[in-house]
């Protein structure tokens, strides 16, 4: 998958996380820590595998798992239009 209109992306990070803005639509979504690190790494350009690596060494959590939470990220990111297959 990729990010959709990557250049139009903002991520400011917030007390409890991040606010992903897209600026060309005004849309926004806010994230918790995990979300927030999975975003960064794609905006860094990256990818799920790239993600899945940035949470386990962020964090106290296995590969399996951080790849199912970065899997749900990407679903609902591309429920909303921001990423695509």
């Amino acid at each position: 998958m990729k990010l959709v209109h990557r250049e139009y992306l903002k991520l400011a990070t917030t007390e409890y996380g991040a606010v992903l803005l897209d600026t060309k639509s005004g849309a926004y979504w806010q994230l918790n820590p995990t979300s927030a690190t999975i975003v960064g790494a794609l905006l860094d350009g990256g990818r799920a595998e790239d993600a899945t690596r940035r949470l386990t060494e962020e964090y106290d959590v296995d590969a399996e798992r951080a790849a199912a939470d970065v899997h749900a990220v990407l679903a609902a990111m591309a429920e909303a239009g921001v990423v695509a297959a």
